[in-house]
């Protein structure tokens, strides 16, 4: 899978996606990586404001990692706010 994320609310939508994928309640996932419920709530509804090492921390959970390219290679997902 590639995505191209330009908004925070793309980053939530494809963590949502990748956790649900795996059959994993935002409790069960947040376990894994020590956040609450709803932290993990927050970050899927594309909350800005959350620290670097939590995303970075989910996205090893979910066995992904985070790719840096062009904007003009992939398909985008969400408004490119920035």
């Amino acid at each position: 899978m590639k995505t191209l994320l330009v908004s925070p609310g793309g980053m939530g939508v494809v963590l949502r996606d990748l956790r649900r994928q795996q059959g994993l309640t935002q409790a069960e996932l947040g376990k894994r990586v020590g956040l609450d419920q709803k932290k993990v709530s927050l970050l899927e509804s594309g909350n800005a404001n959350c620290r670097i090492d939590s995303l970075f921390r989910l996205l090893s959970a979910l066995g992904v990692g985070l790719l840096v390219q062009p904007k003009t290679e992939l398909k985008s997902v969400g408004k490119d706010d920035w």
